[in-house]
């Protein structure tokens, strides 16, 4: 059963690697994502058959929307940055985001005790994403700054569109399996509106390749929906941050990304402090 807890985070957390294994762009790695994701949500959904209402597959829809141009965007960083840096600073300032707006508008810190936890994991979580883009070497540093720039400002960008594909269907008090199929819907539209523009680039090869990167994410989703009944929404998505360890250390050994010894021991300090954030917000949750 604990593996059943787990599966999002392995799904989330794998999710990157297989995409970047690829070597496809951008549009091809969003391509073959949604259309196994919409496959499955299609799927799952002929299965539960769950009730519909017009506003909460609007919102639904619109979250799959957000998502498809926060993930074209996180895919696009990934040819400046490792897996290993881009997702710690993805998984952490949109769980930043999302804990903001779930305080702000849904009310989520009811007190100043939960207000002051949260503020901790937040800060235990910044002071992470800082550790785990540690470069030992000066002039490397420097000489990819310009790099890494461009790379950070697409993440977070990113990040500012996964946050509401998070929170839009909350907003509307809709989810679980009411959300995956008209969610699976806005992803998979978006990404064909998208691949208009970029005709060129489009390679039915490499959409295919990320049909692994799909079937991952949709692994993650629906497992996500299995272990909230079980155990509640606050450990399961306490649980399914955890990716961010996964796509740190699997970035680093499976796309052998070098690093020095002093790196090493910076990075894992940061996923550790990573972690202590995400379990500090998920307690209050």
């Amino acid at each position: 059963m604990t593996f059943l807890y787990l599966l999002p985070a392995i799904g989330w957390g794998f999710m990157p690697i297989i995409a970047k294994l690829t070597n496809a762009k951008p549009i091809n790695q969003l391509l073959g994502t949604t259309t196994i994701a919409f496959l499955m949500g299609m799927f799952f959904t002929f299965i539960v058959q769950p009730s519909y209402n017009w506003h909460g597959f609007a919102a639904a829809f619109l979250s799959g929307c957000f998502w498809s141009f926060g993930q074209y965007l996180q895919f696009h960083s990934f040819q400046f940055l490792p897996v290993s840096e881009a997702m710690p600073i993805s998984n952490g300032t949109q769980l930043i985001g999302t804990t903001f707006i779930a305080a702000l508008f849904f009310g989520e810190w009811s007190s100043w005790s939960i207000a002051i936890i949260g503020i901790m994991g937040i800060f235990f979580i910044v002071v992470g994403i800082i550790l785990t883009a540690y470069l030992e070497k000066e002039g490397m540093q420097q000489q990819s700054s310009a790099i890494k720039s461009r790379a950070v400002f697409c993440l977070l960008i990113s990040s500012m569109a996964l946050t509401f594909y998070v929170t839009l269907p909350q907003a509307f008090k809709t989810s679980g399996a009411e959300v995956l199929f008209p969610q699976a819907i806005g992803m998979w539209l978006s990404s064909i509106l998208f691949s208009i523009t970029k005709r060129n680039a489009i390679d039915g090869n490499q959409i295919r390749k990320n049909f692994g990167t799909g079937i991952a994410w949709s692994i993650a989703n629906i497992s996500l929906f299995f272990t909230m009944p079980i155990i509640g929404v606050a450990k399961s998505f306490t649980f399914s941050q955890l990716a961010v360890l996964i796509s740190i250390y699997a970035g680093l050994f499976i796309l052998k990304v070098r690093k020095t010894r002093k790196e090493l021991k910076v990075i894992s300090l940061g996923a550790a402090l990573i972690t202590l954030g995400i379990f500090l917000i998920g307690s209050v949750k």
